[in-house]
Parts: structure tokens; sequence; C-alpha cells
């Protein structure tokens, strides 16, 4: 891995960067029994191994700042034969293989005594794709999730309105199998929120 920090100017730009490779012995993952039982149980499933990189990246200049973050994994069973099915080469469930977040913002800043100041922002944050199971059947695709906010400074309180999921997208954050049936749990939909806090 590597990392930076210069100032150039007024203006701040700092990054990291890393890559890692995994190998595993006894792999263990949850698993959810077959059939017509319920619960969750401990499975011993040999060798995988994980393969990735991760890098960051800031600016900074005056009001503006910009911040990025991307990870990409790549994790497989490179041995795991259950007695039934061979699932060497897949994917390892609930490992994402892309992640991604990135914000922009702009606060201005006042010189009034009652009115101090206003930031404005917008964010994104991804992930996938997710595999649910060994088999690598289900699948929850790439899915970005847009924010936003704005935030008041007063001389005696702060005012902060907060947007997420504005494009209303559709996703699960979990899954599993029970009495042999499929559950997900859905995501949060397109939610406010608001708050104010006083300063005495």
């Amino acid at each position: 891995g590597g990392h930076f920090d210069k100032w150039i100017g007024g203006s701040h730009l700092s990054g990291s960067a890393s890559a890692f490779y995994i190998l595993c012995r006894d792999q263990q993952i949850t698993i959810f029994p077959p059939g017509m039982s319920t619960g969750r149980m401990m499975a011993n499933v040999g060798r995988s191994r994980s393969i990735g990189a991760e890098a960051t990246l800031s600016h900074g200049y005056k009001g503006l700042s910009l911040t990025a973050a991307y990870g990409y994994t790549d994790a497989r069973f490179t041995s795991y034969d259950d007695g039934n099915n061979d699932y060497s080469g897949n994917r390892i469930p609930y490992s994402p293989e892309h992640t991604l977040n990135a914000r922009a913002g702009y606060s201005f800043r006042f010189g009034g005594d009652a009115f101090r100041g206003l930031a404005l922002a917008a964010d994104c944050s991804s992930v996938g794709r997710i595999c649910w199971d060994e088999a690598n059947d289900p699948v929850e695709p790439f899915v970005a999730q847009v924010g936003a906010d704005i935030s008041l400074d007063f001389k005696w309180f702060d005012f902060r309105f907060r947007m997420d999921n504005l494009l209303n997208e559709d996703y699960n954050v979990f899954y599993f199998k029970s009495v042999g049936n499929m559950f997900f749990q859905r995501g949060k939909p397109f939610r406010w929120t608001a708050g104010i806090t006083i300063d005495l």
C-alpha cells in the first residue's frame, strides 16, 4: 500500500491505495440447513482465496471538498465440495465485488452575526455484485444510492436536512433460505431526516 498528502498552493490533495492477496485454509462460512430445517450452521468449506485493491482520494480547496473511495474484491472458493455439489471457483457469499463511495460539498461562510454559513453536499454510495449463497444464485446486482444534505449555521443553533436514496432504488441487504423458502431483507427506500443542534 501507499499514501500521499500534498499541499499545492491553497489546495490540499491526499490519497492512499493498497492491494491484497489472501489464501485461507479451513474457510468457515455460515450456511442455512437444507430442506425443512431452520436455524444456521457453520461449515468448513476447505480453501479460498481473495484478491483485491482499495483506493481513496480527497481534495480540498477553500470551501470545496471532494472525496472518493473504491474497493474491488474477487473472493472465491478454490476447493469446496460438500459431497453433493462442487462449488470450487464460485464466489464466497456476502462478499461484494465492488464498493464505491463519493461525496462532493461546498461550504459558504458569511460575515453575519446571526447567519454564519451554509453547506451543500451530494454523495453516492454503491455496492455489488453480491452472491447470496455458495451456488452463486441468487445474485444482488451493483446498486448505487444517491444522497444530499444541506446545513445552515446560525449563531445559536445549526439546522441540517438530509435525504437518502433519492432515486428510491430497490435493493436487498440480506438473504437466507429457511424451511424451503427464500427470504430477503429489503433495503431502506427514499427517506429524509432533519435536525437542530443548539449551541448554548
